[in-house]
């Protein structure tokens, strides 16, 4: 063969032959890819791309889940049509507050009573009961008032206060013969009399004996003269409403509204009201602008307000010292000029306060 051609031949073999021999790398069967743990990784020539799985959205480098409506009362998704309820909810969407009062879950002490809440409950004092500053969550801290000694009681001049737990009684003394009668706002209500307030309309006092009882009135919504201003609930178009924060807005159950950066429900004529949500903030510097509430990434250093600091990225201040991200120092030759290292930016400002 001639000389050129076999150096040819020699030539074109080993390039060929050094093509075949750099295999492509599969990022994907390597596991040294950037796909999240909820997406799908495609091998490419030179590198690799992702995708999310059905049932979650994102880039592919992240990926959130995706559930069928929203996560109600601060419930979280976690999985596609999964949510997780924050304390005191249940159901597919956390949509069913937990009665830990029926259900059994909270056991009050004998002088309290338990209330349940949209998402939690607390234990209130009986009538006759007051706290005594300690505030235990079961109702311990609960004590008798003394109704004689506090000047609660509503005994006539002729009977006696005797302070019983819970409540008093007004007795007779022995060897008097008591009328029975009451003295209420300075005017004689007679053993067995019956009386609306003149301030509430809604409530309903009688004389017992020398004691004055007094309570709500008893709503009979079957009635068709009750009064709907003492019985709401009666009233089928205000009894599941909410008023708004501001006392000018209504919504009905199952509304939602933002409020002070909280989310904010009506729940059967009650409002309860969570922190806001905001979604992640896939950066090194983020400020949250006037006016809302959630966190955006900015690329100034110097107008962060919240900035993830890498402890290896450090700053050279004015006199070649070296400061670690995060740390703050008084400017040389300088009263009044803060400075502080943001992951390799020196960012300073004058207090005006200061000047």
């Amino acid at each position: 063969m001639h000389l050129y051609g076999r150096f040819w031949f020699m030539f074109c073999f080993c390039f060929v032959f050094d093509i075949v021999s750099v295999p492509e790398h599969d990022e994907c069967v390597s596991g040294k890819h950037s796909c999240d743990e909820n997406a799908l990784c495609f091998n490419t020539v030179g590198g690799h791309s992702c995708s999310c799985k059905p049932g979650y959205t994102g880039n592919g480098t992240v990926c959130k889940a995706l559930c069928d409506g929203l996560c109600l009362n601060g419930g979280t998704c976690i999985s596609p049509n999964m949510c997780v309820c924050a304390q005191g909810f249940t159901g597919k969407k956390c949509e069913t507050d937990i009665d830990e009062c029926t259900e059994g879950f909270v056991r009050c002490d004998s002088r309290a009573t338990c209330v349940n809440l949209p998402g939690w409950f607390h234990c209130e004092c009986r009538d006759g009961y007051h706290d005594n500053g300690m505030f235990t969550a079961n109702g311990e801290s609960c004590e008798d008032i003394d109704e004689c000694k506090a000047g609660r009681n509503t005994c006539a001049n002729d009977t006696v206060c005797f302070n019983l737990d819970g409540g008093y009684d007004c007795r007779c003394p022995h060897g008097h013969n008591c009328t029975g009668d009451c003295i209420y706002d300075g005017k004689v209500k007679h053993n067995g009399q019956i009386w609306v307030l003149d301030n509430d309309r809604c409530s309903v006092c009688s004389c017992q004996m020398g004691q004055v009882m007094c309570r709500r009135m008893v709503c009979d919504c079957e009635n068709p003269t009750v009064d709907l201003f003492c019985c709401p609930e009666c009233d089928p178009r205000l009894s599941s409403q909410c008023l708004h924060q501001n006392g000018l807005v209504t919504y009905s159950s199952g509304d939602t509204w933002t409020e002070n950066c909280q989310q904010c429900q009506c729940l059967q004529g009650e409002v309860d009201c969570w922190p806001l949500l905001c979604p992640p903030a896939h950066c090194d510097f983020t400020m949250v602008p006037e006016g809302e509430c959630c966190p955006r990434c900015v690329t100034d250093p110097c107008l962060a307000q919240s900035v993830r600091n890498d402890i290896t990225k450090t700053c050279e201040d004015e006199h070649g010292i070296m400061r670690f991200s995060g740390s703050s120092w008084v400017k040389h030759g300088t009263e009044c000029t803060l400075c502080q290292c943001k992951n390799g930016h020196i960012c300073c400002s004058v207090d005006p306060l200061c000047l």
